[in-house]
């Protein structure tokens, strides 16, 4: 059996999220050296992640990293990771996907116009349509501390009476939301950004070992559909940061339902389509383009 050394970044869900690749790995006698990073996004407190002005916010110090041969498998988040990937790696494994939807998490004495907290500019705009009695106001820090700032109720001096956070990663950490009121938004209300709640272990090309070794793992439903959804975001030129969701379900017959929807600042373009993938793709992007969809609005 081999070395790995696994890098992730080093927050308590990047590492938490990974742990099942990594025992994995370990219960098929491999040797798992574990390597945390902390990214430009994660030392980004200043703002929106929109005003950080660069890509791979959470992935490049990763990709540096493997590219220097300083580690051989990578665990992402799948939203974070943009769309053009590093020469001479491989997608190792895309596993099951987690609850892909976001949760909006209050406090229960909130005002009639609360204020809540989010960095997304596709949750504040998406959002704003089902909630446009609600003020918003960026928030930044791992998701324990959002919540620890809503249980205060207080954001840099300024009252906060909610947050919105991604399903996947309050499961996967097992936090107490006691004494909070938690409700799962609808993908009428809100389309989780493209590929949210799935993960992607990549390798270097050298390492075909690492993908065999994970392919009991991958998970093609998953595969299929977040893939679609990150074509969307390609057909239309964007990057991981921009208002979209996405989202592909299976259906019988190797058929998907494909939906999708552009936050601009005063509208929310939508699209749907089902049939085949790339059917529902090319409907899906057409759709937009009728709208006159383009990143400049």
């Amino acid at each position: 059996m081999s070395r790995i050394i696994v890098g992730t970044r080093n927050s308590l869900l990047a590492m938490g999220q990974a742990r099942p690749m990594v025992d994995w790995l370990k219960a098929q006698g491999h040797e798992v050296i574990w390597k945390e990073f902390t990214t430009h996004g994660d030392r980004w407190l200043a703002g929106p992640l929109e005003k950080a002005g660069a890509t791979g916010l959470f992935t490049k110090e990763l990709e540096d990293a493997q590219a220097a041969r300083e580690v051989d498998l990578l665990i992402h988040s799948l939203k974070d990771v943009s769309m053009e990937r590093p020469a001479g790696t491989l997608r190792a494994c895309i596993p099951l996907r987690e609850d892909p939807f976001d949760l909006l998490i209050l406090r229960p004495d909130r005002p009639e116009h609360p204020t809540l907290g989010t960095s997304a500019v596709r949750r504040e705009r998406m959002l704003r349509q089902a909630m446009p009695q609600a003020r918003f106001t960026w928030i930044r820090g791992n998701v324990p501390t959002r919540l620890q700032r809503v249980r205060d109720g207080i954001l840099r001096e300024e009252p906060l009476h909610g947050t919105l956070l991604a399903a996947a990663g309050v499961k996967r950490l097992a936090l107490d939301l006691s004494g909070l009121e938690v409700r799962p938004l609808s993908p009428e209300e809100l389309l989780p950004a493209p590929g949210q709640g799935a993960l992607l272990a990549e390798t270097r090309a050298d390492r075909p070992d690492i993908v065999e070794a994970l392919r009991p793992l991958h998970h093609s439903d998953t595969a299929l559909c977040v893939d679609l959804e990150r074509r969307v975001l390609a057909g239309l030129g964007g990057g991981c940061q921009q208002p979209l969701g996405a989202l592909a379900e299976v259906l019988e017959g190797g058929r998907v339902r494909l939906r999708a929807a552009f936050a601009q600042e005063d509208r929310v373009v939508h699209a749907q389509a089902e049939g085949e993938p790339d059917e529902a793709l090319g409907s899906v992007l057409a759709q937009f383009r009728a709208e006159g969809l383009t990143w400049a609005h």
